[in-house]
Protein backbone atom coordinates (compact mmCIF):
# COMPACT_ATOMS: atom_id res chain seq x y z
CA UNK A 1 0.00 0.00 0.00
CA UNK A 2 1.56 3.32 -1.01
CA UNK A 3 1.91 6.11 1.49
CA UNK A 4 -0.69 8.36 -0.14
CA UNK A 5 -3.29 5.59 0.26
CA UNK A 6 -2.61 4.93 3.94
CA UNK A 7 -5.53 6.32 5.97
CA UNK A 8 -4.46 9.60 7.59
CA UNK A 9 -1.07 9.73 5.84
CA UNK A 10 0.11 12.99 4.30
CA UNK A 11 1.06 13.15 0.63
CA UNK A 12 4.88 13.25 0.10
CA UNK A 13 4.62 16.53 -1.81
CA UNK A 14 2.79 18.10 1.13
CA UNK A 15 5.45 16.88 3.55
CA UNK A 16 8.26 18.23 1.35
CA UNK A 17 6.50 21.60 1.16
CA UNK A 18 6.27 21.72 4.97
CA UNK A 19 9.98 20.90 5.30
CA UNK A 20 10.99 23.52 2.71
CA UNK A 21 8.95 26.17 4.45
CA UNK A 22 10.28 25.21 7.89
CA UNK A 23 13.90 25.33 6.69
CA UNK A 24 13.28 28.80 5.23
CA UNK A 25 11.77 29.98 8.52
CA UNK A 26 14.76 28.63 10.46
CA UNK A 27 17.10 30.47 8.10
CA UNK A 28 15.14 33.68 8.70
CA UNK A 29 15.26 33.22 12.47
CA UNK A 30 11.53 32.57 12.79
CA UNK A 31 12.16 29.65 15.11
CA UNK A 32 8.87 29.56 17.01
CA UNK A 33 6.87 29.61 13.77
CA UNK A 34 9.02 26.83 12.31
CA UNK A 35 8.50 24.74 15.46
CA UNK A 36 4.72 25.14 15.27
CA UNK A 37 4.78 24.14 11.60
CA UNK A 38 6.93 21.06 12.18
CA UNK A 39 4.78 19.96 15.11
CA UNK A 40 2.00 19.30 12.59
CA UNK A 41 4.13 16.39 11.26
CA UNK A 42 4.97 14.90 14.65
CA UNK A 43 2.64 11.93 14.10
CA UNK A 44 3.73 11.29 10.50
CA UNK A 45 5.94 8.14 10.49
CA UNK A 46 7.59 8.86 7.13
CA UNK A 47 8.65 12.32 8.33
CA UNK A 48 9.91 11.28 11.76
CA UNK A 49 13.65 11.62 11.12
CA UNK A 50 13.66 15.00 9.38
CA UNK A 51 11.02 16.46 11.69
CA UNK A 52 12.97 15.46 14.80
CA UNK A 53 16.22 16.71 13.28
CA UNK A 54 14.84 20.13 12.40
CA UNK A 55 13.15 20.48 15.78
CA UNK A 56 16.50 19.63 17.34
CA UNK A 57 18.15 22.43 15.35
CA UNK A 58 15.46 24.86 16.55
CA UNK A 59 15.78 23.78 20.20
CA UNK A 60 19.58 24.09 20.04
CA UNK A 61 19.32 27.63 18.66
CA UNK A 62 16.87 28.52 21.43
CA UNK A 63 19.45 27.15 23.93
CA UNK A 64 17.03 24.43 25.03
CA UNK A 65 19.78 21.82 25.24
CA UNK A 66 17.85 19.00 26.90
CA UNK A 67 15.04 19.22 24.36
CA UNK A 68 17.53 19.44 21.49
CA UNK A 69 19.29 16.28 22.67
CA UNK A 70 15.99 14.40 22.80
CA UNK A 71 15.10 15.51 19.27
CA UNK A 72 18.46 14.50 17.81
CA UNK A 73 18.27 11.14 19.59
CA UNK A 74 14.81 10.65 18.07
CA UNK A 75 16.22 11.46 14.63
CA UNK A 76 18.95 8.87 15.17
CA UNK A 77 16.45 6.25 16.30
CA UNK A 78 14.71 6.78 12.97
CA UNK A 79 17.99 6.70 11.04
CA UNK A 80 21.24 5.77 12.83
CA UNK A 81 23.19 6.80 9.70
CA UNK A 82 22.29 10.48 10.05
CA UNK A 83 25.84 11.85 10.41
CA UNK A 84 24.69 15.43 10.91
CA UNK A 85 22.46 14.41 13.83
CA UNK A 86 25.36 12.58 15.48
CA UNK A 87 27.51 15.70 15.15
CA UNK A 88 24.78 18.03 16.41
CA UNK A 89 24.32 15.78 19.42
CA UNK A 90 28.07 15.88 20.01
CA UNK A 91 28.07 19.67 20.09
CA UNK A 92 25.38 19.64 22.77
CA UNK A 93 27.24 17.07 24.90
CA UNK A 94 30.77 18.45 24.62
CA UNK A 95 30.82 20.71 27.68
CA UNK A 96 29.13 18.40 30.17
CA UNK A 97 29.75 14.90 28.79
CA UNK A 98 32.92 14.80 26.69
CA UNK A 99 32.86 10.98 26.64
CA UNK A 100 29.44 10.91 25.00
CA UNK A 101 30.48 13.79 22.73
CA UNK A 102 33.52 11.81 21.56
CA UNK A 103 31.25 8.87 20.76
CA UNK A 104 28.86 11.12 18.83
CA UNK A 105 31.59 12.79 16.77
CA UNK A 106 33.31 9.45 16.13
CA UNK A 107 30.00 8.09 14.83
CA UNK A 108 29.54 11.13 12.59
CA UNK A 109 33.04 10.78 11.13
CA UNK A 110 32.61 7.04 10.62
CA UNK A 111 29.71 7.94 8.32
CA UNK A 112 31.30 11.00 6.67
CA UNK A 113 34.90 11.98 7.38
CA UNK A 114 34.93 14.98 5.03
CA UNK A 115 33.82 17.65 7.51
CA UNK A 116 36.83 19.42 9.11
CA UNK A 117 34.66 20.95 11.85
CA UNK A 118 33.76 17.48 13.10
CA UNK A 119 37.42 16.50 13.27
CA UNK A 120 38.16 19.63 15.32
CA UNK A 121 35.22 18.86 17.61
CA UNK A 122 36.37 15.27 18.13
CA UNK A 123 39.86 16.61 18.85
CA UNK A 124 38.33 18.90 21.50
CA UNK A 125 36.56 15.94 23.11
CA UNK A 126 39.75 13.86 23.12
CA UNK A 127 41.65 16.83 24.60
CA UNK A 128 39.28 16.93 27.55
CA UNK A 129 39.71 13.18 28.03
CA UNK A 130 43.51 13.33 27.91
CA UNK A 131 44.00 11.53 24.58
CA UNK A 132 46.60 13.88 23.12
CA UNK A 133 47.65 11.60 20.25
CA UNK A 134 44.04 11.20 19.12
CA UNK A 135 43.61 14.99 19.41
CA UNK A 136 46.67 15.59 17.22
CA UNK A 137 45.48 13.08 14.63
CA UNK A 138 42.12 14.79 14.21
CA UNK A 139 43.59 18.28 14.09
CA UNK A 140 45.89 17.02 11.32
CA UNK A 141 42.85 15.54 9.52
CA UNK A 142 41.01 18.86 9.77
CA UNK A 143 43.98 20.77 8.32
CA UNK A 144 44.37 18.23 5.53
CA UNK A 145 40.75 18.82 4.58
CA UNK A 146 40.87 22.60 5.12
CA UNK A 147 44.43 24.02 5.36
CA UNK A 148 43.17 27.44 6.42
CA UNK A 149 40.81 26.21 9.13
CA UNK A 150 41.22 28.84 11.85
CA UNK A 151 40.33 26.76 14.90
CA UNK A 152 42.39 23.78 13.75
CA UNK A 153 45.38 26.04 13.03
CA UNK A 154 45.13 27.68 16.45
CA UNK A 155 44.90 24.32 18.21
CA UNK A 156 47.79 22.87 16.19
CA UNK A 157 49.98 25.82 17.22
CA UNK A 158 48.98 25.36 20.86
CA UNK A 159 49.85 21.68 20.74
CA UNK A 160 53.32 22.51 19.45
CA UNK A 161 54.17 24.51 22.58
CA UNK A 162 52.15 22.55 25.12
CA UNK A 163 54.64 21.22 27.67
CA UNK A 164 52.43 19.84 30.42
CA UNK A 165 52.05 16.06 30.28
CA UNK A 166 48.43 14.99 29.93
CA UNK A 167 47.09 11.77 31.40
CA UNK A 168 44.23 9.81 29.91
CA UNK A 169 41.11 10.00 32.05
CA UNK A 170 40.79 6.92 34.25
CA UNK A 171 38.02 7.62 36.76
CA UNK A 172 34.97 7.06 34.57
CA UNK A 173 31.79 5.31 35.55
CA UNK A 174 31.36 1.82 34.04
CA UNK A 175 28.79 3.26 31.60
CA UNK A 176 31.06 6.07 30.42
CA UNK A 177 34.02 3.68 30.22
CA UNK A 178 32.03 1.48 27.84
CA UNK A 179 30.99 4.51 25.77
CA UNK A 180 34.59 5.72 25.58
CA UNK A 181 35.86 2.33 24.44
CA UNK A 182 33.18 2.17 21.76
CA UNK A 183 34.14 5.69 20.61
CA UNK A 184 37.81 4.74 20.40
CA UNK A 185 36.87 1.55 18.57
CA UNK A 186 34.90 3.57 16.01
CA UNK A 187 37.88 5.88 15.54
CA UNK A 188 40.23 2.92 15.09
CA UNK A 189 37.88 1.24 12.65
CA UNK A 190 37.73 4.41 10.54
CA UNK A 191 41.54 4.52 10.44
CA UNK A 192 41.62 0.84 9.52
CA UNK A 193 39.09 1.35 6.71
CA UNK A 194 41.16 4.27 5.38
CA UNK A 195 44.33 2.17 5.31
CA UNK A 196 46.01 3.95 8.24
CA UNK A 197 46.87 0.64 9.86
CA UNK A 198 49.55 1.81 12.29
CA UNK A 199 47.24 4.38 13.90
CA UNK A 200 44.36 1.91 13.88
CA UNK A 201 46.47 -0.67 15.71
CA UNK A 202 47.59 1.91 18.28
CA UNK A 203 43.98 2.89 18.99
CA UNK A 204 42.88 -0.74 19.29
CA UNK A 205 45.73 -1.42 21.74
CA UNK A 206 44.54 1.59 23.76
CA UNK A 207 41.03 0.14 23.93
CA UNK A 208 42.29 -3.24 25.07
CA UNK A 209 44.29 -1.67 27.90
CA UNK A 210 41.03 -0.26 29.19
CA UNK A 211 38.75 -3.17 28.22
CA UNK A 212 40.72 -6.39 27.60
CA UNK A 213 37.59 -8.33 26.53
CA UNK A 214 36.22 -5.77 24.02
CA UNK A 215 35.30 -8.38 21.40
CA UNK A 216 35.07 -6.11 18.36
CA UNK A 217 38.46 -4.58 19.11
CA UNK A 218 40.04 -8.00 19.61
CA UNK A 219 38.57 -9.00 16.25
CA UNK A 220 39.82 -5.98 14.33
CA UNK A 221 43.26 -6.01 15.90
CA UNK A 222 43.52 -9.72 15.16
CA UNK A 223 42.77 -9.02 11.50
CA UNK A 224 45.41 -6.26 11.47
CA UNK A 225 48.02 -8.57 12.96
CA UNK A 226 47.32 -11.08 10.18
CA UNK A 227 47.89 -8.36 7.58
CA UNK A 228 51.17 -7.53 9.34
CA UNK A 229 52.22 -11.19 9.09
CA UNK A 230 52.04 -11.99 12.82
CA UNK A 231 49.80 -15.04 12.49
CA UNK A 232 50.42 -16.32 16.01
CA UNK A 233 49.29 -13.04 17.61
CA UNK A 234 46.39 -12.80 15.16
CA UNK A 235 45.13 -16.23 16.15
CA UNK A 236 45.52 -15.43 19.84
CA UNK A 237 43.52 -12.19 19.59
CA UNK A 238 40.78 -13.75 17.48
CA UNK A 239 40.37 -16.70 19.83
CA UNK A 240 40.02 -14.18 22.67
CA UNK A 241 37.35 -12.34 20.66
CA UNK A 242 35.40 -15.57 20.18
CA UNK A 243 35.74 -16.43 23.87
CA UNK A 244 34.37 -12.96 24.72
CA UNK A 245 31.50 -13.30 22.24
CA UNK A 246 30.97 -16.79 20.75
CA UNK A 247 28.27 -15.39 18.43
CA UNK A 248 30.55 -12.81 16.78
CA UNK A 249 30.60 -14.13 13.22
CA UNK A 250 33.12 -11.54 12.03
CA UNK A 251 35.69 -12.90 14.51
CA UNK A 252 35.18 -16.43 13.21
CA UNK A 253 35.60 -15.19 9.64
CA UNK A 254 38.79 -13.37 10.57
CA UNK A 255 40.11 -16.45 12.37
CA UNK A 256 39.26 -18.56 9.32
CA UNK A 257 41.36 -16.23 7.16
CA UNK A 258 44.22 -16.44 9.66
CA UNK A 259 44.05 -20.24 9.56
CA UNK A 260 44.10 -20.06 5.75
CA UNK A 261 47.19 -17.84 5.85
CA UNK A 262 48.81 -20.43 8.16
CA UNK A 263 47.86 -23.27 5.77
CA UNK A 264 45.51 -24.86 8.31
CA UNK A 265 42.71 -25.54 5.86
CA UNK A 266 40.57 -27.81 8.03
CA UNK A 267 40.62 -25.35 10.93
CA UNK A 268 39.67 -22.59 8.49
CA UNK A 269 36.76 -24.61 7.11
CA UNK A 270 35.40 -25.15 10.60
CA UNK A 271 35.42 -21.42 11.32
CA UNK A 272 33.85 -20.51 7.96
CA UNK A 273 31.06 -23.02 8.58
CA UNK A 274 30.53 -21.72 12.12
CA UNK A 275 30.20 -18.15 10.79
CA UNK A 276 27.66 -19.29 8.19
CA UNK A 277 25.66 -21.08 10.86
CA UNK A 278 25.66 -17.96 13.04
CA UNK A 279 24.49 -15.66 10.22
CA UNK A 280 22.77 -17.77 7.53
CA UNK A 281 21.20 -14.70 5.87
CA UNK A 282 24.47 -12.79 5.65
CA UNK A 283 26.23 -13.07 2.29
CA UNK A 284 29.67 -12.23 3.68
CA UNK A 285 30.50 -15.62 5.28
CA UNK A 286 29.31 -17.49 2.18
CA UNK A 287 31.31 -15.23 -0.11
CA UNK A 288 34.48 -15.50 1.98
CA UNK A 289 34.16 -19.31 2.18
CA UNK A 290 33.58 -19.60 -1.56
CA UNK A 291 36.64 -17.52 -2.38
CA UNK A 292 38.77 -19.46 0.10
CA UNK A 293 37.70 -22.79 -1.42
CA UNK A 294 38.49 -21.52 -4.90
CA UNK A 295 41.95 -20.36 -3.77
CA UNK A 296 42.75 -23.74 -2.22
CA UNK A 297 41.91 -25.76 -5.30
CA UNK A 298 38.35 -26.82 -4.53
CA UNK A 299 36.45 -25.04 -7.35
CA UNK A 300 33.60 -27.53 -7.58
CA UNK A 301 32.94 -27.31 -3.86
CA UNK A 302 33.07 -23.52 -4.00
CA UNK A 303 30.35 -23.04 -6.64
CA UNK A 304 27.29 -23.61 -4.37
CA UNK A 305 28.69 -21.09 -1.90
CA UNK A 306 29.26 -18.53 -4.68
CA UNK A 307 25.68 -19.01 -5.88
CA UNK A 308 24.24 -18.82 -2.35
CA UNK A 309 26.16 -15.59 -1.68
CA UNK A 310 24.76 -14.06 -4.89
CA UNK A 311 21.22 -15.08 -3.93
CA UNK A 312 21.67 -13.24 -0.66
CA UNK A 313 23.38 -10.19 -2.16
CA UNK A 314 24.36 -9.61 -5.78
CA UNK A 315 26.41 -6.52 -4.89
CA UNK A 316 29.69 -8.34 -4.46
CA UNK A 317 33.10 -6.81 -5.27
CA UNK A 318 35.16 -7.44 -8.38
CA UNK A 319 37.42 -9.93 -6.58
CA UNK A 320 34.40 -12.11 -5.79
CA UNK A 321 33.28 -12.33 -9.42
CA UNK A 322 36.86 -12.87 -10.59
CA UNK A 323 37.15 -15.82 -8.20
CA UNK A 324 33.78 -17.14 -9.36
CA UNK A 325 34.96 -16.89 -12.97
CA UNK A 326 38.14 -18.78 -12.13
CA UNK A 327 36.16 -21.51 -10.35
CA UNK A 328 33.73 -21.89 -13.27
CA UNK A 329 36.59 -22.05 -15.74
CA UNK A 330 38.34 -24.70 -13.65
CA UNK A 331 35.32 -27.02 -13.87
CA UNK A 332 34.92 -26.45 -17.61
CA UNK A 333 32.01 -23.97 -17.62
CA UNK A 334 33.78 -21.46 -19.85
CA UNK A 335 30.72 -19.55 -21.09
CA UNK A 336 29.54 -18.81 -17.57
CA UNK A 337 33.10 -18.11 -16.49
CA UNK A 338 33.43 -15.45 -19.20
CA UNK A 339 30.26 -13.71 -17.98
CA UNK A 340 31.57 -13.61 -14.40
CA UNK A 341 35.01 -12.40 -15.49
CA UNK A 342 33.53 -9.65 -17.66
CA UNK A 343 31.40 -8.52 -14.74
CA UNK A 344 34.48 -8.49 -12.50
CA UNK A 345 36.37 -6.39 -15.04
CA UNK A 346 33.48 -3.92 -15.32
CA UNK A 347 33.30 -3.56 -11.53
CA UNK A 348 37.06 -3.06 -11.28
CA UNK A 349 36.97 -0.39 -13.97
CA UNK A 350 34.10 1.43 -12.29
CA UNK A 351 35.79 1.53 -8.87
Amino acid sequence: MTQQHIPGARHPDYIRAIFDRAVKMIGEGRLDSAEVLLATLSEEPSAREVTAHLRGVIAARLMEKSAAQLFFKAALEANPRNAEAHAQLGVLLLDERPVAAAAAFAAALALDARNPDWHVALAAAFHRLGFVDREKDNIADALALSPGHAEASTRAAALEVELEETREIDDLSPEDEAILCDALFAEGTRRQRDGDLARAAAIFECVLKRAPTHAFTLCNLGALRRVAGDLRRSEELLEQAIAADPKLASARLALAETHMAASREQDARAQFEAAIELEPQNAAPRAAYAMALQRTGAPKESIPHFHHAILLDQNQPAAFYAALGAALEAIGMRDRAEIALRHAAALAQAS
